[in-house]
C-alpha cells in the first residue's frame, strides 16, 4: 500500500511539473500581424509564409482536381486567390518552395504563376530541425515562402519553443518574421479569407 501511495505522489508531481513547464512555454501569436508591420517586413526580405496546403480530396466528399491524392477542385480558387494576394505584395525578392506529395505541389502552382521548387525537407518536416532548415533556406534580404503540411506547423512551434495549438485549417499561412535574431519570431497566422487584412498597406516590388 505504501508503495502505491508513493507511486501515485510521483506520477502526481510528475503532472505537475509537466503542466508548469508547459504553461511556461510562450504562447504563441495567433492573431492576423499588423498590415504596416508584414508590409515593412516583407519590404526588406524579412517573412517566412508556412502555407498549409489546400483540402485534401482522399479526406472529403467532395470532387477531386485530379488524382485522389491531391487537392478538391473546389479548393483551387482559394489557392489562386491566396496566391494572388501574396503576389500583390510582390514577389521580386522571394523564394518560394513546395513539398513534393501532390496536394502541395497542386496547391503551390494554383498560387503562383511561376514554377516552384519542390523540396523533400518540406515533406519530413516532422523528422527535421526545421527551424534549422528555415535558416538554411532563407536568403538575406529575400522572402520565403514554404507550401508544406500541418505537421510542419507542430514542429516548427517545437523547435521555437512555443506551445502547439489546434491543427491549421487549409491555406493557412503561419507568419514569421526574420529580425536579425538567432531564432525567428512567429508573428501571426493568416486564414484564406484575412489576406484583405495584409493588403491594407502593400508593397509592390
Amino acid at each position: 500500500m505504501l508503495r502505491l501511495r508513493l507511486l501515485a505522489a510521483t506520477l502526481l508531481t510528475c503532472t505537475t511539473l509537466a503542466l508548469v513547464a508547459w504553461r511556461a512555454l510562450p504562447s504563441p501569436q495567433e492573431d492576423v500581424p499588423s498590415s504596416r508591420l508584414f508590409a515593412q517586413n516583407w519590404a526588406r526580405g524579412g517573412v517566412v509564409l508556412l502555407v498549409r496546403h489546400m483540402e485534401r480530396c482522399d479526406r472529403s466528399s467532395a470532387e477531386c482536381l485530379g488524382a485522389a491524392d491531391g487537392i478538391t477542385a473546389r479548393a483551387a480558387a482559394l489557392a489562386q486567390s491566396m496566391g494572388e494576394s501574396i503576389a500583390h505584395l510582390g514577389l521580386s525578392a522571394t523564394d518560394i518552395y513546395a513539398s513534393p506529395a501532390n496536394r502541395t505541389a497542386q496547391t503551390a502552382d494554383l498560387m503562383f504563376d511561376q514554377p516552384v521548387a519542390r523540396q523533400d525537407w518540406l515533406l519530413t518536416c516532422k523528422d527535421e530541425d526545421l527551424a534549422a532548415q528555415i535558416r538554411l533556406h532563407k536568403a538575406a534580404h529575400r522572402n520565403l515562402v514554404l507550401v508544406t503540411h500541418s505537421e510542419c506547423f507542430d514542429r516548427l512551434r517545437e523547435n521555437l519553443k512555443v506551445r502547439e495549438t489546434d491543427t491549421p485549417e487549409y491555406g493557412s499561412a503561419l507568419v514569421l518574421f526574420d529580425e536579425n535574431q538567432p531564432q525567428l519570431r512567429i508573428a501571426g497566422e493568416v486564414e484564406t479569407d484575412e489576406w484583405l487584412k495584409l493588403l491594407q498597406h502593400p508593397n509592390p516590388s
